[in-house]
């Protein structure tokens, strides 16, 4: 294949070479899966003495990469710099990108300083220094991700809302309550506004403290702040994360406070609200809490989702409140609601260890009436 009566170390070798070579193993990379082989033949073209460049550096480390082999990747890119084989900086961004997937943020680490060692004007993008952060963050290390903001400070990069509040979540998870409020307090100096996801993380730290005062006056920030917050998504996170953290700290009456009053007004999907107020509530065991809910999305004219029904039905059967799930039953049955067969069993199950055999009797009545219907 790479047979030519041209000199070896001609020009015209070299080309033809090089060509060929990067072609093949990007091939073998990409559309093959075969990086071992795509290593094999640049071993060999190396040895007719073919230099590596760049692609064929940012295919070998992709091909690892897509092999799950995070630490071999992390060697040969260390071997390609070494060799003064340096991608460009969109390169340096991709690969960064893709060490990232491993969840090892030391390794991701150690690949950015190697790369600013070989190429001193390379800085990473925002979005990979924001991910760094949040991976030193999900390992409980929010210190060593504050020292990423400083980096990316240092190197002309002014941090934006994702970044703050990452860290003031990191801080928060650990108990560092102090840290994030600093964090919060030092976010206008880079003109960076806290959104609602900010607000509602910091509520977290805050409850797990059980500061219980602290908490419900920063709720009512974040209502006021959600009517201002033009990105719909966030606001949907901020909801979720709340409602989350009052069911495990079990501020129950907040929860219900929200159901009736929704502060949020419509800057959250009034049934993605409702649902995720219900499936929070299932989770920690409040199932007579979550068809309180049903109630009230009733009173305002909002018919819950089969998935609701269906979540909260188990739930009571679980809790010994198989009446109110036999009456939730009724009711879904009467919104034209195919409920699944799963559901019915475990109803008709409590119904019988109830005593209850009428209604037991009537559950499967309707299971068979579903079934001839569908």
């Amino acid at each position: 294949m790479f047979q030519s009566n041209v000199p070896r170390h001609s020009l015209k070798f070299q080309e033809a070479l090089r060509h060929t070579g990067t072609k093949k193993i990007h091939d073998l990379c990409t559309k093959h899966r075969n990086v071992d082989e795509a290593l094999r033949l640049l071993d060999h073209l190396r040895l007719r003495g073919y230099l590596p460049d760049p692609l064929n550096l940012s295919s070998i480390i992709h091909g690892l990469c897509d092999a799950n082999r995070f630490n071999e990747a992390h060697q040969r890119l260390i071997i390609f710099l070494t060799s003064l084989c340096v991608p460009d900086e969109r390169t340096c961004n991709v690969l960064i990108a893709r060490f990232l997937h491993s969840k090892d943020p030391f390794r991701t680490f150690n690949v950015i300083h190697r790369l600013i060692e070989f190429k001193p004007e390379f800085v990473p993008s925002l979005i990979n220094y924001n991910r760094l952060i949040d991976q030193f963050c999900s390992v409980s290390l929010p210190n060593v991700a504050h020292r990423m903001l400083y980096d990316m400070i240092n190197r002309g990069h002014c941090p934006n809302t994702v970044s703050y509040t990452t860290l003031v979540s990191g801080y928060c998870k650990i108990g560092e309550l102090s840290d994030a409020y600093k964090l919060f307090d030092e976010m206008p100096e880079w003109g960076v506004v806290p959104n609602s996801l900010t607000y509602s993380l910091l509520i977290r730290g805050v409850l797990r403290k059980r500061d219980i005062e602290r908490g419900r006056e920063l709720m009512h920030v974040l209502f006021q702040v959600m009517r201002y917050e033009e990105d719909q998504s966030v606001n949907s996170a901020a909801f979720a994360n709340l409602v989350d953290c009052l069911c495990r700290e079990g501020l129950f009456n907040e929860v219900f406070m929200i159901a009736e009053e929704m502060p949020q007004g419509n800057r959250v999907n009034e049934d993605f609200a409702f649902g995720h107020l219900i499936d929070s509530l299932c989770k920690v065991g409040r199932s007579h809490g979550a068809s309180r809910v049903v109630y009230i999305m009733r009173k305002k004219g909002f018919t819950p989702s089969i998935v609701s029904y269906n979540s909260i039905i188990h739930g009571l059967c679980k809790e010994g409140g198989c009446m109110r799930a036999y009456q939730l039953l009724e009711e879904g049955v009467g919104f034209g609601y195919l409920l699944s067969e799963y559901t019915y069993k475990v109803l008709v199950e409590a119904l019988c260890q109830a005593m209850d055999l009428d209604k037991a009797r009537g559950s499967f009545k309707s299971y068979v009436e579903q079934g001839r219907d569908g």
